[in-house]
């Protein structure tokens, strides 16, 4: 393909940044972003307090692979080269006690099932759950596409599936489950189309707990583990990174050392091919409409957002509601009243940031997902002081001073919040099960580059920065190759 030939990227969100910064790379120079919004970001969402910015859609959790520190991955070599200020996290979990407070603990329903099981048992079964997400990530191919590749049968249902396996193995994919597909955890294990930093950091918390429970069996007990659960035990990689100057700092640093050419406000309305590298692309910008012809076209955002643009095409009908069934989040910008759980701190650090998970599959089931509804799973200190943020499962049934009553009723980390900042939001989207059964990831790649149109976006990569990021990585070279 001519390097020189125009490109357009629909969407200025991390995908779309992404996705033009390695046209960038690969020579491709004729590239025009167009992003509906006044700024840079997509659906990224901020809120400023106390003269600090909080990220609501975009706080990183960084991807955890099966090695020591951050190297090798692509939001490292991103960060290397387009430097801005960031700041680690570390992960926690938090439950409650049986007197109703907050303790700092692995899910609690894991304690029972913990008691039943040697420490070497134990340790055997943290193995196997190890070895089976290590295996699927290894053997999914393709980047980002088709999901995991997990030991199921055909047609297996998750419960099967479970219940074939030891009961620590089953407990703990079960949570990997749950937390991948948020309010649809009915959905088979492909669904996973990437494991987030805290799936396998979770197995290297339980393990690490198992050690100091068993301090002269130690050597022993590490000894059964193969060396990738070993390192990740010891891993120096963080678990969640954060911009303490807002996400978007990042994109606009790429966009500004790259000298990207970004249309904002320039809302698509329209995709259509007219014949041998020829893209018609149409939109609306300044009151006016507007159209070019490119010769590729980039389409990233949400599936509610392609399936308007394709709503008559085939496109449309992969994209549609049935597929891809959307889910919603609520995030809460509030100040605490009070903490009444000590933050472990770390050297150097004058007050520690932590991302807490919140009794997240303990106080809900798979088997009745509403449970979870409203609920906030996570809270996040992206900065000193009393601010956080916290994310709850939520739809748009109820009105927002309902969900934040629910909310505030879980949120028992903290004395009275204080509520300084709301949004609502679509949440990352998986295909839906009927849709897998069907065979919709080959179908999504099947018409990659068909008519010079391209798809990327969290609906194929997954929802973090370095599950987007690696995906572009992989897949524009073959898509746009320099030879």
């Amino acid at each position: 393909m001519d390097r020189l030939a125009p490109i357009c990227v629909v969407g200025a969100g991390q995908s779309g940044i992404l996705a033009a910064a390695k046209l960038h790379d690969l020579g491709y120079r004729n590239v025009e972003i167009l992003e509906a919004s006044p700024q840079l970001g997509g659906l990224c969402e901020t809120a400023e307090a106390d003269g600090e910015i909080y990220d609501f859609q975009a706080h990183l959790i960084v991807q955890q692979d099966f090695g020591a520190d951050m190297t090798g991955t692509a939001i490292h070599e991103l960060i290397t080269r387009h430097p801005v200020p960031t700041h680690t996290e570390i992960l926690h979990f938090v439950a409650r006690s049986p007197s109703g407070g907050p303790q700092q603990a692995v899910p609690p329903h894991f304690m029972p099932l913990l008691s039943t099981l040697t420490a070497e048992q134990a340790a055997d079964q943290l193995t196997a759950a190890w070895t089976i997400i290590e295996q699927a990530r290894r053997d999914r191919s393709g980047p980002g596409m088709r999901g995991l590749a997990f030991d199921r049968i055909p047609g297996e249902t998750w419960e099967s599936y479970r219940a074939r396996h030891p009961p620590l193995v089953g407990e703990i994919l079960q949570g990997l489950v749950l937390y991948a597909n948020m309010r649809r955890p009915r959905q088979p294990a492909e669904t996973v189309i990437n494991i987030n930093a805290h799936i396998n950091g979770h197995i290297a918390q339980l393990a690490k707990m198992l050690l100091s429970l068993y301090p002269a069996e130690r050597a022993a007990l590490l000894a059964r583990m193969p060396p990738s659960l070993v390192a990740q035990i010891g891993s120096r990689r963080p678990i969640s990174l954060g911009f303490p100057n807002g996400f978007r700092s990042l994109l606009a640093r790429i966009a500004d050392d790259l000298r990207l050419d970004i249309a904002l406000s320039s809302r698509v309305t329209r995709i259509e091919p007219r014949g041998s590298d020829t893209v018609r692309v149409t939109w609306c910008a300044d009151g006016r409409e507007h159209a070019r012809d490119y010769a590729r076209v980039i389409v990233t955002g949400r599936p509610s957002q392609i399936r308007d643009v394709f709503d008559t095409s085939d496109i449309g009908d992969l994209f549609a509601e049935r597929n891809c069934p959307r889910a919603w989040t609520r995030s809460y910008l509030i100040r605490a009243g009070a903490e009444p759980i000590a933050f472990p701190r770390r050297a150097g650090s004058p007050e520690p940031l932590g991302f807490w998970v919140i009794d997240p599959y303990g106080s809900y089931t798979d088997t009745d997902p509403d449970q979870a509804l409203h609920r906030i799973t996570a809270a996040n200190k992206q900065h000193p002081g009393r601010n956080w943020v916290c994310f709850s499962n939520s739809d748009t049934s109820v009105t927002d001073a309902e969900a934040w009553a629910t909310a505030k009723d879980t949120l028992f980390l903290f004395g009275e919040p204080e509520l300084l900042a709301e949004t609502i939001a679509e949440w990352p989207a998986y295909p839906s099960a009927a849709a897998l059964r069907d065979g919709w990831f080959d179908r999504i790649e099947a018409i990659q580059g068909r008519d010079g149109i391209y798809f990327v976006g969290e609906i194929l990569s997954g929802p973090t920065i370095e599950c987007i990021s690696s995906f572009v990585r992989d897949s524009i070279p073959t898509w746009f190759p320099t030879v």
